[in-house]
């Protein structure tokens, strides 16, 4: 995009909206390349979200200011910034008290360079871009109100522009089929929290309603969470075949074993003996860190993300993915694979997904949790009795 086209401008803005809110824009004539090159990943149509442009999202107080730092990575349109910015900072250093010009710099972090290039032309003057600034901040640039904004914005716009050298991979469409897990499971893809809309094409995102006639095994290759959830028990399955240790998932008492609150994980040594480690959340966590994979729109934290898994636990035992069992007297009930999805798991295309191209998935999280398992030792988590 020639972003010194004015008339573009709001097209752009358009564009880089549905980028942020639903990790996909269209882009097929590549318009948007100056400003998203280097921040975000290409694909074969348009532009992806990548895990570098959440973590600066994190610094933000919404997506309109986001849409604002990515348009301030043009020079054109940042300039206008950087010279009320520069204003604002001239008057606050002819305060008394230093305390807001200290405070300026501090929220600008690295584009503070900016300002100080810009000070000779300083002016608290509209910006060319006041129309869109008031669209998506109710205020234009060059009003006081505007100012920890602004310098949120600009502080953003210097981080992306020092990340624009790193080249990121161009992303794959995902196989809508599920099978090919290799290629939707990859470093830098985004899964979307359930209930959050996005762009399936590139996405890993959405769950199959439950219907009568589909198989566990449809149902699990078409729903991202499903598949991780059903990835867990599996490798539950394979480690306890091996007699050397395992996963155990407990429900403590007085929950509903379809809508738990939390699920405990146990890990097992190799001499059987338990430690206790956390939560689900926490495991599936641990094991999107390890893949590279991150949750859009942000990413949430075991609490909450216990809160998200209880209705998929419930989908899993309800397709018989998942199957509980009550605990014997005195002990918490347990989760398993269910013995018809387990067998499902070996023919096809169970078995080209679960021992073909999703293996990694599986075998990650077993990784993922013998060495939770040693790190809660490490610092003085006992195992259980």
């Amino acid at each position: 995009m020639a972003t010194e086209g004015w008339g573009l401008m709001d097209k752009a803005v358009t564009s880089l909206q549905c980028l942020v809110s639903r990790g996909y824009v269209a882009d097929p004539a590549q318009t948007l390349d100056n400003i998203l090159l280097g921040v975000v990943h290409s694909s074969s149509s348009g532009w992806v979200l990548s895990h570098q442009l959440l973590r600066q999202r994190q610094g933000l107080s919404n997506n309109q200011e986001l849409v604002l730092a990515l348009l301030g990575l043009a020079p054109s349109v940042r300039h206008g910034w950087l010279v009320i910015m520069a204003a604002r900072c001239k008057e606050a250093g002819h305060m008394a008290d230093g305390a807001t010009l200290v405070e300026l710099i501090t929220q600008l972090q690295g584009a503070a360079a900016w300002v100080v290039a810009a000070l000779s032309e300083a002016q608290l003057v509209m910006s060319p871009t006041a129309t869109i600034e008031r669209e998506l901040l109710g205020v234009s640039a060059e009003q006081a109100a505007a100012t920890p904004m602004l310098a949120r914005i600009l502080a953003v716009s210097f981080a992306l522009q020092q990340t624009r050298a790193e080249t990121l991979p161009i992303m794959p469409m995902i196989d809508a089929s599920g099978v090919q897990a290799d290629q939707n499971w990859i470093s830098g893809r985004l899964l979307a929290l359930p209930g959050v809309e996005v762009e399936p094409a590139y996405l890993l995102a959405g769950l199959m309603p439950m219907e009568n006639h589909i198989s566990a095994t449809d149902w699990v290759l078409s729903s991202p969470w499903g598949l991780l959830l059903s990835m867990v028990v599996y490798a539950q399955y394979n480690w306890a075949a091996e007699a050397r240790g395992g996963l155990l998932l407990e429900l403590p008492a007085g929950q509903n074993a379809y809508q738990p609150g939390q699920i405990v994980v146990l890990v097992q040594g190799p001499e059987g003996d338990e430690t206790l480690c956390g939560t689900l959340a926490q495991l599936v966590l641990l094991t999107l860190k390890h893949l590279g994979v991150h949750c859009f729109p942000a990413q949430p934290d075991a609490v909450a993300l216990d809160a998200l898994l209880a209705s998929i636990i419930g989908q899993c035992l309800t397709q018989a993915v998942w199957r509980y069992q009550d605990g014997a007297s005195g002990q918490n009930g347990q989760y398993l694979i269910h013995p018809h999805f387990a067998d499902a798991c070996f023919r096809l295309p169970g078995s080209k997904v679960f021992n073909r191209t999703g293996r990694h998935l599986w075998q990650i999280i077993r990784i993922v949790a013998e060495q939770w398992r040693s790190e809660m030792r490490r610092v003085g988590v006992y195992p259980k009795e």
